[in-house]
Parts: structure tokens; C-alpha cells; sequence
């Protein structure tokens, strides 16, 4: 995610935070954010279809994944292989109606689990066709099958759901941010889930841990697109509505799963490494910094390795005030599609996207990773020296700031903070000068090519960086990413 006052361009940043250093700087509150759950408990009546004997030791799933930073999301016992997102959107009245189809493989011997859903009325649930019981406890659906679940086992669970989509204010921005399924200001509706609102309009195991396919079967009125992450496989027109399907065939954690429903025109390019799609509203000018996504994608492939998915492409949301990078479809606020912020979300379908952390404690490890990636760019252009510069300047500027956290321990309430953006991007270069230029960008190579499609903790970079250096580096690791105060570069 690009969070504009934060970092809007690498030159800009130096004259921010020396405003900053100079303004009296209030500590992080500790207010709950308001979110939109229900607390109702509803349940089916089960007639078991068969009758058979107990799985020896089936017990409930965890409802909570223990997350460093943000406790019941998630759910333990299962692993979800993939999403069946079959949705009829109406974006005059803002409602939902779906069956989700979830195929998952159970890690324990299950007698019962959980899904993560916020809001909406569950009509129906089975698993393996049977129709399943089922409960709702704030924003946790507990579905318990007719029969236990072997370990190892693979289930299939179809939920069947409707409602309007609700605002969802999460604790990472304090409360002070909607997001979820959201309106657009032109009649748009678009999705942005990061962190952990993908729970709030669909039923899902909502941690990046648990990475799964997904596909899209999305209906809308004749006059509106609909689209997804992925490739678009086909459209089904009919009597006043369409059909869109979508298909991810990489593996995707949960908060990087996007629909947009408006007025779009879809633009392609296939003259560079990757197929573009590029989604634009009706009668919005594109800026020319578009142009460059094939120089951007040909520098990563280059220095990191080959790009993820099948397409890539960008989404305009009027009204949207941040960019994100869903995978394969990143989505822009308006003002915000310029070089900068291109590099930064592209970065993040290699970093972030295909290689993504499995606790949302390790966020260093998509912003500091997607702005290092800016400082590249700004490289290619301008020179090492420059960015040596500016590194040295923006470290003067920023240090004793309480608006850049250290990057390894992010606030839950503030989890997009300087910190780690650009203090992220410092532990970086700051391996950069200690290994060598070599060194480094091989264990980029090295780190991608073994995690991904996988999640990773901080350990496992540094794990990478000390095997491919040849060196100890928790000296480093543990003072650019866990001290308060930001320390000297190393002199390279």
C-alpha cells in the first residue's frame, strides 16, 4: 500500500519529514476503532445423512491464528486451497447476494471450524454437500459438519450469504479509515481489504498466512463492468446483467482479493515482458507515467527474477485517496498514478504479493521492499550517488520522529507508518552497503525464487542474507530494524 502522506516521491520525503522533526508530534493513541460485526447467533437444524463413527481425537479449530499484532483473525485446523467467489453485485442498493465455495484440507482432525465473516445473513451451509450446522459469534461463523473431519482430509465448504456490504474501520489505521467493499465517488464500487477486512464482504480464513487460488463469477447490471484479480476467462450476457469471470491461479492471500464494479474502459498492452490491463473510468485522462510500466517491469525482472502472475495491470478509483497492490491489479487514487507510486505497487506483486508475510508484524517486508524498490528506479535515473544523498538526508530528517517506528515492530494502530516505509527501505540499503552490491542483489534473487507463492517471516530474509553473504548480520538486523534511534549507514 502507498499511503500519500507518507511518501509522494523520493525528493519530496526529505522536505516532509524535516517539516515534520520541527512540529510537536503526538503519541499514538490507544482508541479502539468502531467496526461494523454481528453479534447475532443464528444456527441450522442438521439431519445427518449418513451415520458414521467419530474421528479419534477431532477437535474444534482455533478461532484465532495468533497474530503478533491483531488477535481473532484467522482460524486454525485447515488449510484453504481455494476461493469460489460466485457474487451477484447490485450497486444501486449496495447488496450482495453470493455462495462462496471454499476446498480446504484439514491440518488436525476437525470436529468443528471456523470462517471469518463481519456482517451479512448466512442461509446456508454444507460441507461435502451435507448441510452443515452453523452459528454466528461476532465475526466468526462456527460451522460444525454432521461428521468429523479426518486429518488430511480434503473438504469442501459452500456458504450461501446475502446483505449489504457495511463500512469496516480497522485498528491498523486507528478507526480513522474506511475500508472493505467501498463506494466509489462516482457510483464505482471497489474493494480494498488490507489487512484484515476481506471478512467483511465474503466468508474467508482472513490472515496472509493461509494463501489460496481464487476465481470469480461476478454478475452485474448490463450497463457496468465487473472486475478481478487474475485473467478474465469469459463474459455471459444476459437479460440485463453480465457475467464476469475471473481467475487467479497463483496462489493470494485473502486482503490482496479485489472487485471493481463501474463504468471502465479495460486498455492492453502486449509489447512488453507481461501482458498489461489497465482499467480507467469513464472520461479519466491517463497521465503518461503509465507509459513506463514495461521499462519498471523489465528493471525487476532483471535485478529480482521473473514477474509472478500472468498479467499485470492497474485499476483508477475516483475517490480513493491511497494506491494498493492487489495482485495483478493494483488500485490508484486519481491523483496518484506517477512514476513513484507505479514503481512501488509493481514492486509489491513480487514482494508482498508472491513472497508475502505470514504476520502482519512483518510488514517491513512488503513496504520497506516496495519503497527500497522506488529508490531503484530513482537509481537508474539519476545515479548511486544521488540516492546515497538522499538516504543520508531523509535518515537526518527522521530520526527521533515518533512517526517512523521502528520498522520490525510496527504499532497495531498505526501499522502503515513511516517506519516502515521508508526506515524499512533503510535496513536495505544499509545490507546493501554492508555485503556489497552483489551480495545483496542475489540474496533478493535467492529470497524470491525459494519463497515464492509462500509466506515468510524477518527471520527467513536474514536467514538468506547471511547464507548468501557469507556473514552474521544480526548486529545489523537487530539495530536498523528494532532500535529507536536509526543508526550511522555503514561506510560501503
Amino acid at each position: 500500500m502507498r499511503k500519500p502522506l507518507v511518501l509522494v516521491g523520493l525528493v519530496v520525503i526529505a522536505l516532509v519529514v524535516a517539516a515534520c522533526t520541527s512540529a510537536d508530534d503526538a503519541a499514538p493513541t490507544t482508541t479502539q476503532p468502531t467496526t461494523t460485526t454481528s453479534s447475532t447467533t443464528t444456527a441450522t437444524t442438521t439431519v445427518p445423512a449418513t451415520t458414521t463413527t467419530p474421528v479419534a481425537q477431532a477437535r474444534p479449530g482455533a478461532a484465532d491464528l495468533g497474530d503478533s499484532l491483531y488477535a481473532g483473525i484467522g482460524n486454525g485446523g485447515y488449510d484453504v486451497a481455494h476461493y469460489d467467489l460466485n457474487l451477484v453485485i447490485e450497486p444501486d442498493s449496495d447488496s450482495i447476494a453470493g455462495i462462496v465455495t471454499i476446498e480446504a484440507t484439514a491440518t488436525q482432525a476437525l470436529s468443528r471450524f471456523n470462517l471469518d465473516l463481519i456482517g451479512f445473513e448466512v442461509e446456508r451451509v454444507t460441507v461435502d454437500g451435507d448441510q452443515a450446522e452453523f452459528t454466528r459469534d461476532d465475526a466468526e461463523l462456527v460451522i460444525t459438519p454432521n461428521r468429523d473431519l479426518a486429518s488430511g482430509s480434503v473438504f469442501t465448504t459452500e456458504i450461501k450469504y446475502s446483505g449489504t456490504h457495511e463500512p469496516f474501520r480497522p485498528e491498523a489505521f486507528n478507526g480513522t479509515e474506511t475500508i472493505g467493499w467501498t463506494d466509489g465517488s462516482d457510483g464505482t464500487e471497489y474493494v480494498i481489504s488490507e489487512p484484515d477486512a476481506s471478512r467483511s464482504w465474503f466468508p474467508v480464513n482472513d490472515h496472509p498466512s493461509d494463501k489460496a487460488t481464487f476465481t470469480f463469477s461476478l454478475t452485474v447490471p448490463n450497463d457496468v463492468i465487473a472486475i478481478a484479480n487474475g485473467t478474465n476467462t469469459s463474459v455471459v450476457t444476459d437479460i440485463g446483467s453480465d457475467t464476469w469471470q475471473w481467475s487467479m491461479d497463483e496462489p493470494m492471500a485473502p486482503y490482496l482479493a479485489t472487485v471493481i464494479v463501474g463504468d471502465y474502459e479495460i486498455l492492453t498492452d502486449d509489447t512488453g515482458p507481461v501482458p498489461i490491463r489497465n482499467a480507467f473510468p469513464a472520461g479519466y485522462r491517463v497521465p503518461s507515467d503509465v507509459d513506463l510500466t514495461n521499462d519498471i517491469m523489465d528493471m525487476f525482472i532483471e535485478l529480482i527474477g521473473p514477474y509472478p502472475f500472468d498479467e499485470y495491470g492497474i485499476a483508477v478509483v475516483r475517490g480513493f485517496g491511497f494506491a494498493l497492490e492487489n495482485q495483478s491489479l493494483s488500485v490508484f487514487g486519481p491523483e496518484l498514478v506517477f512514476a513513484d507510486v507505479i514503481v512501488h505497487e509493481l514492486a509489491h506483486q513480487w514482494f508482498g504479493n508472491a513472497v508475502t508475510p505470514a504476520d502482519w508484524g512483518d510488514i517491513w517486508l512488503n513496504e520497506g521492499f516496495a519503497t527500497y524498490a522506488e529508490f531503484l528506479w530513482t537509481e537508474r535515473q539519476f545515479g548511486r550517488d544521488f540516492i546515497e544523498t538522499q538516504f543520508r538526508d531523509i535518515r537526518n530528517a527522521i530520526n527521533g520522529n515518533a512517526n517512523f517506528s521502528p520498522p520490525g515492530s510496527p504499532p497495531a494502530n498505526a501499522l502503515f507508518n513511516g517506519g516502515v516505509y521508508i526506515r524499512g527501505a533503510m535496513v536495505l540499503h544499509a545490507l546493501r552497503l554492508e555485503v556489497g552490491d552483489d551480495a545483496f542483489f542475489e540474496t533478493l534473487q535467492t529470497y524470491y525464487q525459494r519463497h515464492r507463492n509462500g509466506t515468510v517471516r524477518t527471520a527467513d530474509f536474514i536467514a538468506v542474507a547471511e547464507e548468501v553473504s557469507g556473514g552474521q548480520l544480526d548486529d545489523l538486523f537487530d539495530a536498523w530494524l528494532y532500535e529507536d534511534d536509526i543508526p550511522e549507514f555503514p561506510s560501503g
